[in-house]
Protein backbone atom coordinates (compact mmCIF):
# COMPACT_ATOMS: atom_id res chain seq x y z
CA UNK A 1 0.00 0.00 0.00
CA UNK A 2 1.37 3.14 -0.95
CA UNK A 3 -0.18 6.84 -1.42
CA UNK A 4 0.95 9.20 -4.23
CA UNK A 5 3.78 11.17 -5.13
CA UNK A 6 3.17 14.94 -5.22
CA UNK A 7 4.37 17.44 -8.25
CA UNK A 8 6.13 20.33 -6.67
CA UNK A 9 8.56 20.54 -9.67
CA UNK A 10 5.68 22.67 -11.39
CA UNK A 11 7.09 25.48 -8.85
CA UNK A 12 10.88 24.81 -9.21
CA UNK A 13 11.89 21.90 -11.91
CA UNK A 14 14.93 21.27 -9.32
CA UNK A 15 17.72 23.48 -7.54
CA UNK A 16 19.44 23.92 -10.48
CA UNK A 17 16.56 24.92 -12.63
CA UNK A 18 16.41 28.41 -14.15
CA UNK A 19 13.22 28.95 -12.69
CA UNK A 20 14.82 28.19 -9.11
CA UNK A 21 17.68 30.54 -9.68
CA UNK A 22 15.66 33.67 -11.12
CA UNK A 23 13.66 33.66 -7.91
CA UNK A 24 16.98 33.21 -5.85
CA UNK A 25 18.73 36.03 -7.28
CA UNK A 26 16.11 37.98 -7.43
CA UNK A 27 15.82 37.69 -3.14
CA UNK A 28 19.45 38.68 -3.01
CA UNK A 29 19.27 41.74 -5.40
CA UNK A 30 16.19 42.86 -3.67
CA UNK A 31 17.87 42.41 -0.14
CA UNK A 32 20.57 44.45 -1.47
CA UNK A 33 18.25 47.47 -2.22
CA UNK A 34 16.16 46.68 0.68
CA UNK A 35 19.28 47.45 2.83
CA UNK A 36 20.15 50.08 1.11
CA UNK A 37 16.81 52.17 1.43
CA UNK A 38 16.58 51.70 5.17
CA UNK A 39 19.93 53.04 5.93
CA UNK A 40 19.53 56.12 3.66
CA UNK A 41 16.17 57.21 5.46
CA UNK A 42 16.81 55.62 9.35
CA UNK A 43 17.60 59.36 10.15
CA UNK A 44 14.56 60.75 9.62
CA UNK A 45 12.32 58.05 11.50
CA UNK A 46 12.81 60.09 14.21
CA UNK A 47 10.94 63.03 12.51
CA UNK A 48 9.49 61.78 9.74
CA UNK A 49 7.92 63.85 6.81
CA UNK A 50 5.45 62.40 4.35
CA UNK A 51 8.46 62.55 1.64
CA UNK A 52 9.85 59.23 4.09
CA UNK A 53 6.07 57.99 4.69
CA UNK A 54 6.44 57.71 1.05
CA UNK A 55 9.87 56.21 0.82
CA UNK A 56 8.94 53.80 4.10
CA UNK A 57 5.85 52.49 1.60
CA UNK A 58 8.02 51.27 -0.99
CA UNK A 59 10.70 49.90 1.32
CA UNK A 60 7.29 47.72 2.84
CA UNK A 61 6.16 47.31 -0.82
CA UNK A 62 9.71 45.56 -1.51
CA UNK A 63 9.56 43.64 1.87
CA UNK A 64 6.60 42.22 0.51
CA UNK A 65 7.65 40.97 -2.79
CA UNK A 66 10.67 39.52 -1.10
CA UNK A 67 8.39 37.82 1.67
CA UNK A 68 6.89 35.70 -1.35
CA UNK A 69 9.39 34.55 -3.14
CA UNK A 70 11.96 33.65 -0.22
CA UNK A 71 8.67 31.79 1.39
CA UNK A 72 8.21 30.14 -2.14
CA UNK A 73 12.07 29.28 -1.92
CA UNK A 74 11.56 27.51 1.71
CA UNK A 75 8.55 25.62 1.60
CA UNK A 76 10.27 24.08 -1.75
CA UNK A 77 13.16 23.33 -0.15
CA UNK A 78 11.18 21.79 3.12
CA UNK A 79 8.81 19.94 0.71
CA UNK A 80 12.29 18.13 -0.91
CA UNK A 81 14.09 17.51 2.29
CA UNK A 82 10.53 15.92 3.83
CA UNK A 83 9.97 13.22 1.53
CA UNK A 84 14.44 12.69 1.59
CA UNK A 85 16.18 13.64 5.33
CA UNK A 86 19.19 13.11 3.34
CA UNK A 87 18.84 15.15 0.48
CA UNK A 88 22.11 17.11 0.67
CA UNK A 89 21.62 19.77 -1.97
CA UNK A 90 18.34 20.92 -1.12
CA UNK A 91 20.26 20.62 3.15
CA UNK A 92 22.76 23.05 1.76
CA UNK A 93 20.50 25.26 -0.04
CA UNK A 94 18.14 25.47 3.26
CA UNK A 95 20.83 26.49 5.23
CA UNK A 96 21.64 29.31 2.54
CA UNK A 97 18.03 30.61 2.84
CA UNK A 98 17.75 30.52 6.58
CA UNK A 99 21.03 33.05 6.32
CA UNK A 100 19.55 34.89 4.21
CA UNK A 101 16.19 35.23 6.47
CA UNK A 102 18.63 36.35 9.37
CA UNK A 103 20.13 39.01 7.33
CA UNK A 104 16.65 39.90 6.04
CA UNK A 105 14.47 39.95 9.20
CA UNK A 106 17.69 42.23 10.74
CA UNK A 107 17.33 44.84 8.23
CA UNK A 108 14.15 44.77 8.87
CA UNK A 109 14.35 45.91 12.51
CA UNK A 110 14.53 49.31 11.93
CA UNK A 111 11.35 49.61 9.88
CA UNK A 112 9.50 47.09 12.77
CA UNK A 113 10.61 49.13 15.58
CA UNK A 114 9.26 52.56 13.53
CA UNK A 115 5.81 50.70 13.24
CA UNK A 116 5.50 49.73 16.76
CA UNK A 117 6.78 53.01 18.19
CA UNK A 118 5.16 55.89 15.38
CA UNK A 119 2.47 58.10 16.79
CA UNK A 120 -0.91 57.36 15.63
CA UNK A 121 -1.18 59.78 12.98
CA UNK A 122 1.88 58.69 11.24
CA UNK A 123 0.88 55.31 11.16
CA UNK A 124 -2.21 56.04 9.64
CA UNK A 125 -0.44 57.66 6.44
CA UNK A 126 1.69 54.69 6.33
CA UNK A 127 -1.49 52.90 5.86
CA UNK A 128 -2.84 54.63 3.19
CA UNK A 129 -1.69 52.74 0.09
CA UNK A 130 -3.54 50.13 -1.46
CA UNK A 131 -1.57 47.12 -0.73
CA UNK A 132 -0.37 48.50 2.48
CA UNK A 133 -3.56 49.45 4.13
CA UNK A 134 -4.35 45.39 4.55
CA UNK A 135 -1.64 44.98 6.47
CA UNK A 136 -3.39 47.20 8.95
CA UNK A 137 -4.20 44.45 11.90
CA UNK A 138 -1.38 42.43 11.56
CA UNK A 139 0.75 45.96 12.52
CA UNK A 140 -1.23 46.99 15.00
CA UNK A 141 -1.04 43.46 16.90
CA UNK A 142 2.53 43.90 16.41
CA UNK A 143 2.12 47.66 17.82
CA UNK A 144 0.80 45.93 21.24
CA UNK A 145 4.18 44.37 21.84
CA UNK A 146 6.21 47.76 21.68
CA UNK A 147 6.53 47.46 25.81
CA UNK A 148 8.73 44.52 25.03
CA UNK A 149 10.63 45.68 22.41
CA UNK A 150 14.40 46.08 22.97
CA UNK A 151 16.66 48.87 21.50
CA UNK A 152 17.16 48.57 17.24
CA UNK A 153 21.59 46.98 18.14
CA UNK A 154 20.13 44.60 20.54
CA UNK A 155 17.43 43.32 18.27
CA UNK A 156 19.42 42.99 15.62
CA UNK A 157 21.58 41.02 17.59
CA UNK A 158 19.17 38.44 18.71
CA UNK A 159 18.51 38.09 14.93
CA UNK A 160 21.57 37.49 14.48
CA UNK A 161 22.43 34.83 16.82
CA UNK A 162 18.76 32.88 15.97
CA UNK A 163 20.45 31.02 13.04
CA UNK A 164 23.52 29.27 14.91
CA UNK A 165 21.55 29.07 18.37
CA UNK A 166 17.91 29.01 18.43
CA UNK A 167 17.11 27.67 15.52
CA UNK A 168 19.91 25.30 15.07
CA UNK A 169 18.41 22.95 17.84
CA UNK A 170 15.12 22.90 15.95
CA UNK A 171 17.57 21.90 12.77
CA UNK A 172 19.27 19.33 15.14
CA UNK A 173 16.02 17.63 16.15
CA UNK A 174 14.69 17.27 12.15
CA UNK A 175 18.30 16.04 11.21
CA UNK A 176 17.89 12.70 14.15
CA UNK A 177 14.56 11.91 13.19
CA UNK A 178 14.99 11.75 9.91
CA UNK A 179 18.06 9.30 10.41
CA UNK A 180 16.96 7.66 13.02
CA UNK A 181 16.45 3.48 12.60
CA UNK A 182 13.79 1.74 14.01
CA UNK A 183 14.42 -2.20 14.86
CA UNK A 184 10.93 -4.03 14.39
CA UNK A 185 11.39 -6.99 16.29
CA UNK A 186 8.63 -9.38 15.31
CA UNK A 187 8.88 -13.09 16.67
CA UNK A 188 10.20 -14.57 13.69
CA UNK A 189 12.03 -11.72 12.11
CA UNK A 190 13.84 -8.42 12.62
CA UNK A 191 12.96 -5.62 10.09
CA UNK A 192 14.82 -1.96 10.11
CA UNK A 193 12.72 1.08 8.80
CA UNK A 194 12.59 4.89 9.20
CA UNK A 195 10.64 6.72 11.58
CA UNK A 196 7.39 7.48 9.41
CA UNK A 197 6.90 3.96 8.73
CA UNK A 198 7.30 2.69 11.95
CA UNK A 199 4.83 5.61 13.04
CA UNK A 200 2.66 5.09 10.23
CA UNK A 201 2.30 0.93 11.59
CA UNK A 202 1.16 2.52 15.31
CA UNK A 203 -2.26 2.79 13.46
CA UNK A 204 -2.75 -0.58 11.58
CA UNK A 205 -5.21 -3.13 12.49
CA UNK A 206 -2.49 -5.24 13.13
CA UNK A 207 -1.85 -5.08 16.84
CA UNK A 208 1.28 -7.24 16.54
CA UNK A 209 2.72 -4.30 14.37
CA UNK A 210 1.57 -1.73 16.41
CA UNK A 211 3.15 -3.35 19.68
CA UNK A 212 6.17 -4.00 17.55
CA UNK A 213 6.43 -0.58 15.86
CA UNK A 214 5.63 0.89 19.75
CA UNK A 215 8.23 -0.53 21.14
CA UNK A 216 10.94 -0.32 18.67
CA UNK A 217 10.11 3.65 18.29
CA UNK A 218 10.40 3.57 22.19
CA UNK A 219 13.94 1.58 21.94
CA UNK A 220 15.24 4.53 19.35
CA UNK A 221 14.59 7.25 21.10
CA UNK A 222 15.74 6.07 24.47
CA UNK A 223 19.01 5.75 22.65
CA UNK A 224 18.39 9.54 21.95
CA UNK A 225 17.09 10.83 25.32
CA UNK A 226 19.92 12.61 26.30
CA UNK A 227 19.79 14.59 22.72
CA UNK A 228 16.41 15.14 22.74
CA UNK A 229 16.75 16.49 26.47
CA UNK A 230 19.54 18.89 25.19
CA UNK A 231 17.07 20.30 22.26
CA UNK A 232 14.39 21.16 24.44
CA UNK A 233 16.17 22.50 27.43
CA UNK A 234 17.89 24.74 25.06
CA UNK A 235 14.82 25.96 23.12
CA UNK A 236 13.40 26.53 26.17
CA UNK A 237 16.28 28.26 27.80
CA UNK A 238 16.40 30.79 24.72
CA UNK A 239 12.90 31.27 25.15
CA UNK A 240 13.06 32.17 28.66
CA UNK A 241 15.92 34.14 28.23
CA UNK A 242 14.64 36.14 25.58
CA UNK A 243 11.47 36.97 27.72
CA UNK A 244 13.36 38.25 30.68
CA UNK A 245 15.86 40.43 28.18
CA UNK A 246 12.11 41.95 27.21
CA UNK A 247 10.68 42.44 30.63
CA UNK A 248 11.86 46.31 31.11
CA UNK A 249 8.87 48.01 31.13
CA UNK A 250 6.53 45.04 32.48
CA UNK A 251 6.97 41.38 32.86
CA UNK A 252 6.90 39.24 29.97
CA UNK A 253 6.16 35.34 30.50
CA UNK A 254 7.02 32.47 28.41
CA UNK A 255 3.57 32.49 27.61
CA UNK A 256 3.37 35.69 25.66
CA UNK A 257 4.50 34.94 22.36
CA UNK A 258 2.02 31.12 22.25
CA UNK A 259 -0.44 33.54 23.13
CA UNK A 260 -0.17 36.38 20.81
CA UNK A 261 0.87 34.49 17.48
CA UNK A 262 -1.85 32.46 18.33
CA UNK A 263 -4.42 35.35 18.70
CA UNK A 264 -6.00 34.82 21.99
CA UNK A 265 -5.80 35.60 25.56
CA UNK A 266 -4.72 33.85 28.74
CA UNK A 267 -8.08 34.11 29.69
CA UNK A 268 -9.50 32.03 26.96
CA UNK A 269 -6.82 29.65 27.10
CA UNK A 270 -7.20 29.52 31.16
CA UNK A 271 -11.08 28.72 30.15
CA UNK A 272 -10.85 26.47 27.50
CA UNK A 273 -8.28 24.25 29.90
CA UNK A 274 -10.24 24.71 32.76
CA UNK A 275 -13.71 23.18 30.87
CA UNK A 276 -11.51 20.10 29.52
CA UNK A 277 -10.03 19.70 33.16
CA UNK A 278 -13.42 19.64 34.88
CA UNK A 279 -15.14 16.80 32.53
CA UNK A 280 -11.64 14.83 32.09
CA UNK A 281 -13.53 11.75 34.15
CA UNK A 282 -16.35 11.77 31.57
CA UNK A 283 -13.93 12.19 28.53
CA UNK A 284 -11.33 9.31 30.01
CA UNK A 285 -14.83 6.86 29.79
CA UNK A 286 -14.08 7.20 25.42
CA UNK A 287 -10.63 5.06 26.44
CA UNK A 288 -12.44 2.22 28.24
CA UNK A 289 -14.73 1.70 25.79
CA UNK A 290 -11.81 1.40 23.20
CA UNK A 291 -10.42 -0.54 25.68
CA UNK A 292 -13.52 -2.91 26.05
CA UNK A 293 -13.99 -3.21 22.72
CA UNK A 294 -10.42 -4.83 22.21
CA UNK A 295 -11.37 -6.96 24.88
CA UNK A 296 -8.61 -5.34 27.68
CA UNK A 297 -8.98 -3.64 30.87
CA UNK A 298 -7.31 -0.83 29.98
CA UNK A 299 -5.65 0.92 26.51
CA UNK A 300 -2.05 0.05 25.57
CA UNK A 301 -0.11 2.70 24.62
CA UNK A 302 0.14 1.13 21.09
CA UNK A 303 -3.51 1.12 21.09
CA UNK A 304 -4.04 4.28 21.04
CA UNK A 305 -4.05 5.50 17.29
CA UNK A 306 -5.60 1.71 16.84
CA UNK A 307 -8.98 1.26 14.01
CA UNK A 308 -11.83 0.07 15.37
CA UNK A 309 -10.93 -3.91 16.03
CA UNK A 310 -14.77 -4.16 14.92
CA UNK A 311 -14.92 -3.00 11.07
CA UNK A 312 -16.79 -3.74 7.95
CA UNK A 313 -13.60 -3.85 6.05
CA UNK A 314 -10.03 -4.77 7.52
CA UNK A 315 -8.58 -4.68 4.65
CA UNK A 316 -6.08 -1.12 3.61
CA UNK A 317 -7.46 0.59 1.46
CA UNK A 318 -6.30 2.21 -1.61
CA UNK A 319 -5.32 5.80 -1.63
CA UNK A 320 -7.59 6.36 -4.41
CA UNK A 321 -10.41 4.99 -2.71
CA UNK A 322 -9.61 6.97 0.39
CA UNK A 323 -9.69 10.28 -1.34
CA UNK A 324 -12.94 9.71 -2.61
CA UNK A 325 -14.37 9.09 0.54
CA UNK A 326 -13.45 12.36 1.90
CA UNK A 327 -14.40 13.90 -1.65
CA UNK A 328 -18.05 12.06 -0.86
CA UNK A 329 -17.88 13.20 2.37
CA UNK A 330 -16.60 16.95 1.89
CA UNK A 331 -19.62 16.67 -0.89
CA UNK A 332 -22.62 16.08 1.95
CA UNK A 333 -21.50 19.77 3.05
CA UNK A 334 -20.08 21.81 0.00
CA UNK A 335 -19.52 20.95 -3.91
CA UNK A 336 -17.02 23.14 -3.63
CA UNK A 337 -15.13 21.96 -0.89
CA UNK A 338 -15.76 18.65 -2.74
CA UNK A 339 -14.06 19.72 -6.04
CA UNK A 340 -11.50 21.44 -3.90
CA UNK A 341 -10.35 17.74 -3.14
CA UNK A 342 -10.73 16.25 -6.42
CA UNK A 343 -8.44 19.54 -7.74
CA UNK A 344 -5.53 18.15 -5.16
CA UNK A 345 -5.69 14.70 -6.75
CA UNK A 346 -5.96 15.71 -10.14
CA UNK A 347 -2.85 18.34 -10.34
CA UNK A 348 -0.99 15.95 -7.61
CA UNK A 349 -0.79 18.35 -5.22
CA UNK A 350 -0.71 15.23 -2.15
CA UNK A 351 2.55 13.61 -0.86
CA UNK A 352 1.78 9.87 0.79
CA UNK A 353 4.53 7.34 -0.48
CA UNK A 354 6.33 5.17 2.14
CA UNK A 355 9.76 5.97 1.67
CA UNK A 356 12.94 5.03 4.26
CA UNK A 357 14.40 8.27 4.68
CA UNK A 358 10.98 10.09 5.08
CA UNK A 359 10.45 12.43 8.20
CA UNK A 360 7.33 11.80 10.08
CA UNK A 361 4.61 13.47 10.25
CA UNK A 362 1.80 15.41 8.44
CA UNK A 363 1.04 18.91 7.29
CA UNK A 364 -0.38 21.29 4.47
CA UNK A 365 2.04 23.79 3.34
CA UNK A 366 1.64 26.20 0.36
CA UNK A 367 3.49 28.41 -2.38
CA UNK A 368 2.44 31.60 -1.94
CA UNK A 369 3.85 32.56 -5.63
CA UNK A 370 1.12 30.57 -7.06
CA UNK A 371 -1.19 30.78 -4.02
CA UNK A 372 -1.29 26.54 -4.38
CA UNK A 373 -1.69 24.68 -1.18
CA UNK A 374 0.30 21.17 -0.45
CA UNK A 375 -0.37 17.78 1.48
CA UNK A 376 2.57 15.83 2.91
CA UNK A 377 1.67 12.50 4.69
CA UNK A 378 2.52 8.90 4.76
CA UNK A 379 -0.90 7.32 3.64
CA UNK A 380 -0.95 2.88 4.38
CA UNK A 381 -4.48 2.67 4.04
CA UNK A 382 -5.88 2.79 7.15
CA UNK A 383 -8.93 4.57 8.68
CA UNK A 384 -6.72 7.26 11.01
CA UNK A 385 -4.68 8.04 7.80
CA UNK A 386 -7.93 8.83 5.71
CA UNK A 387 -8.96 11.15 8.94
CA UNK A 388 -5.05 12.72 8.92
CA UNK A 389 -5.86 13.05 5.06
CA UNK A 390 -9.35 14.89 5.43
CA UNK A 391 -7.82 17.09 7.95
CA UNK A 392 -4.67 18.39 5.89
CA UNK A 393 -7.14 18.93 3.20
CA UNK A 394 -9.10 20.94 5.81
CA UNK A 395 -5.75 23.18 6.15
CA UNK A 396 -5.71 23.72 2.11
CA UNK A 397 -9.23 24.48 1.77
CA UNK A 398 -8.65 27.32 3.99
CA UNK A 399 -5.82 28.62 1.95
CA UNK A 400 -7.82 28.06 -1.17
CA UNK A 401 -10.69 30.28 -0.08
CA UNK A 402 -8.13 33.21 0.91
CA UNK A 403 -6.40 32.83 -2.38
CA UNK A 404 -7.69 35.49 -3.76
CA UNK A 405 -7.32 38.18 -0.54
CA UNK A 406 -4.23 40.74 0.42
CA UNK A 407 -1.36 38.57 1.49
CA UNK A 408 -2.06 41.30 4.57
CA UNK A 409 -5.13 39.23 5.53
CA UNK A 410 -3.87 35.63 4.99
CA UNK A 411 -1.80 35.34 7.52
CA UNK A 412 -4.11 33.56 10.21
CA UNK A 413 -2.94 32.01 13.56
CA UNK A 414 -2.25 28.33 14.19
CA UNK A 415 -5.77 28.42 16.25
CA UNK A 416 -7.81 29.36 13.56
CA UNK A 417 -6.02 26.86 11.38
CA UNK A 418 -6.92 24.22 13.29
CA UNK A 419 -10.17 24.95 13.65
CA UNK A 420 -10.45 24.62 9.61
CA UNK A 421 -9.07 21.27 9.61
CA UNK A 422 -10.84 19.68 12.33
CA UNK A 423 -13.87 21.11 10.99
CA UNK A 424 -13.04 18.75 7.68
CA UNK A 425 -12.53 15.93 10.26
CA UNK A 426 -16.00 16.17 11.72
CA UNK A 427 -17.58 16.37 8.11
CA UNK A 428 -15.69 13.39 6.98
CA UNK A 429 -17.04 11.64 10.63
CA UNK A 430 -20.20 12.49 10.06
CA UNK A 431 -20.70 11.81 6.45
CA UNK A 432 -19.51 8.31 7.04
CA UNK A 433 -21.92 7.54 10.44
CA UNK A 434 -25.13 9.05 8.26
CA UNK A 435 -24.24 6.73 5.52
CA UNK A 436 -23.77 3.71 7.94
CA UNK A 437 -26.01 0.82 7.13
CA UNK A 438 -24.31 -2.04 9.13
CA UNK A 439 -23.56 -2.35 12.87
CA UNK A 440 -19.77 -2.77 11.93
CA UNK A 441 -19.98 0.55 10.00
CA UNK A 442 -21.46 2.45 13.12
CA UNK A 443 -18.72 1.09 15.23
CA UNK A 444 -16.19 1.84 13.09
CA UNK A 445 -17.21 5.46 12.20
CA UNK A 446 -18.27 6.51 15.80
CA UNK A 447 -14.70 5.35 16.71
CA UNK A 448 -12.83 7.98 15.30
CA UNK A 449 -14.96 10.18 17.56
CA UNK A 450 -13.52 8.04 20.21
CA UNK A 451 -9.62 8.23 19.20
CA UNK A 452 -10.58 12.56 19.11
CA UNK A 453 -11.98 12.96 22.14
CA UNK A 454 -9.05 11.11 23.79
CA UNK A 455 -6.69 12.87 21.42
CA UNK A 456 -7.81 16.54 21.41
CA UNK A 457 -9.42 16.67 25.22
CA UNK A 458 -6.75 14.56 27.21
CA UNK A 459 -3.81 14.46 25.01
CA UNK A 460 -3.31 17.75 24.10
CA UNK A 461 -3.51 19.24 27.22
CA UNK A 462 -1.16 16.45 28.49
CA UNK A 463 1.16 18.56 25.89
CA UNK A 464 0.07 21.98 27.46
CA UNK A 465 0.73 20.93 31.19
CA UNK A 466 3.75 19.36 30.72
CA UNK A 467 5.30 21.94 28.41
CA UNK A 468 3.94 24.82 31.54
CA UNK A 469 5.73 22.94 34.22
CA UNK A 470 8.89 22.34 32.34
CA UNK A 471 9.32 25.91 31.40
CA UNK A 472 8.48 27.21 35.25
CA UNK A 473 11.30 24.70 36.53
CA UNK A 474 13.79 25.32 33.39
CA UNK A 475 13.90 28.78 35.13
CA UNK A 476 16.16 27.31 37.74
CA UNK A 477 17.33 24.63 35.66
CA UNK A 478 17.82 22.38 33.04
CA UNK A 479 16.10 19.15 33.62
CA UNK A 480 17.39 15.93 32.90
CA UNK A 481 16.59 13.31 30.28
CA UNK A 482 14.96 11.22 33.54
CA UNK A 483 13.40 13.83 34.90
CA UNK A 484 11.86 14.95 32.23
CA UNK A 485 10.26 11.44 31.71
CA UNK A 486 9.03 11.81 35.41
CA UNK A 487 7.40 14.76 34.66
CA UNK A 488 5.63 13.48 31.57
CA UNK A 489 4.74 10.12 33.54
CA UNK A 490 2.95 12.69 35.96
CA UNK A 491 1.18 14.74 33.99
CA UNK A 492 0.14 11.78 31.99
CA UNK A 493 -1.44 9.73 35.00
CA UNK A 494 -3.29 12.99 36.57
CA UNK A 495 -5.13 13.29 32.85
CA UNK A 496 -5.76 9.40 30.97
CA UNK A 497 -6.31 8.47 35.00
CA UNK A 498 -6.36 3.96 34.52
CA UNK A 499 -7.35 4.92 31.24
CA UNK A 500 -4.14 3.69 29.41
CA UNK A 501 -1.72 1.04 30.66
CA UNK A 502 1.34 2.69 32.15
CA UNK A 503 2.31 6.55 30.51
CA UNK A 504 4.78 7.41 27.55
CA UNK A 505 7.31 9.11 29.63
CA UNK A 506 8.93 9.59 26.13
CA UNK A 507 6.37 11.46 24.37
CA UNK A 508 8.26 14.38 24.95
CA UNK A 509 11.19 13.08 22.88
CA UNK A 510 9.02 11.24 20.11
CA UNK A 511 6.81 14.19 19.52
CA UNK A 512 8.37 16.30 17.00
CA UNK A 513 5.59 19.31 18.04
CA UNK A 514 8.06 20.00 21.53
CA UNK A 515 10.72 20.61 19.04
CA UNK A 516 9.68 23.21 16.76
CA UNK A 517 12.49 26.22 17.65
CA UNK A 518 9.96 28.83 15.41
CA UNK A 519 7.09 28.04 17.97
CA UNK A 520 6.74 26.92 21.08
CA UNK A 521 3.62 25.39 22.92
CA UNK A 522 2.28 23.44 19.72
CA UNK A 523 -0.61 21.89 21.58
CA UNK A 524 -3.47 23.90 22.64
CA UNK A 525 -4.58 25.38 19.27
CA UNK A 526 -5.60 21.92 18.46
CA UNK A 527 -8.14 21.46 21.32
CA UNK A 528 -9.36 25.02 20.39
CA UNK A 529 -9.89 23.98 16.93
CA UNK A 530 -11.21 20.95 17.68
CA UNK A 531 -13.95 22.36 20.12
CA UNK A 532 -14.65 25.79 17.98
CA UNK A 533 -15.13 23.59 15.00
CA UNK A 534 -17.58 21.42 16.55
CA UNK A 535 -19.59 24.70 17.79
CA UNK A 536 -19.34 25.86 13.90
CA UNK A 537 -20.45 22.04 12.61
CA UNK A 538 -23.26 22.30 15.53
CA UNK A 539 -24.79 25.41 13.21
CA UNK A 540 -25.05 23.66 10.27
CA UNK A 541 -28.60 22.61 10.67
CA UNK A 542 -29.70 25.86 12.05
CA UNK A 543 -28.09 27.59 8.75
CA UNK A 544 -29.30 25.41 6.33
CA UNK A 545 -28.30 26.64 2.78
CA UNK A 546 -26.57 29.66 4.32
CA UNK A 547 -24.20 27.87 5.99
CA UNK A 548 -21.26 27.01 4.21
CA UNK A 549 -21.17 30.96 3.34
CA UNK A 550 -20.80 31.44 6.73
CA UNK A 551 -18.46 29.03 7.44
CA UNK A 552 -16.06 30.52 4.15
CA UNK A 553 -16.66 34.17 6.06
CA UNK A 554 -15.39 32.95 9.07
CA UNK A 555 -12.06 31.73 7.65
CA UNK A 556 -12.09 34.67 5.60
CA UNK A 557 -11.66 36.37 8.83
CA UNK A 558 -8.84 34.26 10.19
CA UNK A 559 -6.49 36.63 9.24
CA UNK A 560 -7.76 39.83 10.08
CA UNK A 561 -9.13 39.15 13.72
CA UNK A 562 -8.42 37.84 17.39
CA UNK A 563 -10.10 34.70 17.63
CA UNK A 564 -12.47 35.92 20.51
CA UNK A 565 -13.64 38.89 17.70
CA UNK A 566 -14.18 36.60 15.26
CA UNK A 567 -16.24 34.15 17.16
CA UNK A 568 -18.41 37.01 19.01
CA UNK A 569 -18.85 38.36 15.22
CA UNK A 570 -19.99 35.30 13.98
CA UNK A 571 -21.23 33.44 16.26
CA UNK A 572 -21.93 35.72 19.08
CA UNK A 573 -20.11 33.30 21.49
CA UNK A 574 -17.62 34.57 24.73
CA UNK A 575 -14.75 32.33 24.57
CA UNK A 576 -13.01 33.57 27.64
CA UNK A 577 -15.80 31.99 29.50
CA UNK A 578 -15.69 28.15 29.98
CA UNK A 579 -19.16 27.90 29.12
CA UNK A 580 -18.65 28.42 25.42
CA UNK A 581 -16.03 25.54 25.51
CA UNK A 582 -18.52 23.59 27.94
CA UNK A 583 -21.31 23.39 24.93
CA UNK A 584 -18.93 21.46 22.71
CA UNK A 585 -17.37 19.17 25.28
CA UNK A 586 -21.23 18.18 25.91
CA UNK A 587 -21.29 17.31 22.52
CA UNK A 588 -17.88 15.17 22.67
CA UNK A 589 -19.98 13.62 25.45
CA UNK A 590 -22.85 12.80 23.51
CA UNK A 591 -20.89 10.76 20.95
CA UNK A 592 -19.28 9.01 23.45
CA UNK A 593 -22.37 7.88 25.05
CA UNK A 594 -23.53 7.11 21.16
CA UNK A 595 -20.86 4.46 20.76
CA UNK A 596 -21.67 3.43 24.01
CA UNK A 597 -25.17 2.53 23.07
CA UNK A 598 -24.01 0.59 19.74
CA UNK A 599 -21.40 -1.63 21.99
Amino acid sequence: MNGPTWDIESVYPSITSKEFQADWNSIHSDLESLQKNIVEIKSQFANPTDKTISQLQNILMLDLKIAVLASTINSWLSCSMSVDSTNQEAKTKSSEIEIFFSKYSQAMVPVQLFVQHCQEDVFNKLLNHEQIAPFRFSFEQERKKVQFSLPESEETLLKGLEVSGHSAWGELYDELSGNIRVQLKYPDRTETVGLAKASALTKTASELDRKVAWLGIQEAWNEHQHSAAAIVNALAGWRLEMAEKRSHFQPMTFMNDPLSNNRISQQTLDAMISACKSNTQDIRKAGHLMAKLMKKDRLELWDQMAPSPIAASPAAIPFEQGAKIVRDAFAHVSSEMADFVQMMVDKKWIEGRILPNKRTGAYCTGFLKNQEPRVYMTYMGSNSDIGTLAHELGHGFHSWVMRDMSLGEQNYPMTLAETASVFAETVLGDALMTQAKSREEKIENAWGDLEGAMAFLINIPVRYEFESRFYEARKERTLSAKELRELMKTVWTEWYGDSTEGADELFWAHKLHFHIAGLSFYNFPYTFGYLFSLSIYARRQELGAGFMDKYKAILRDTGRMTAEDLIMKHLGEDITKPAFWQKSIDVVKSKISHFESLI
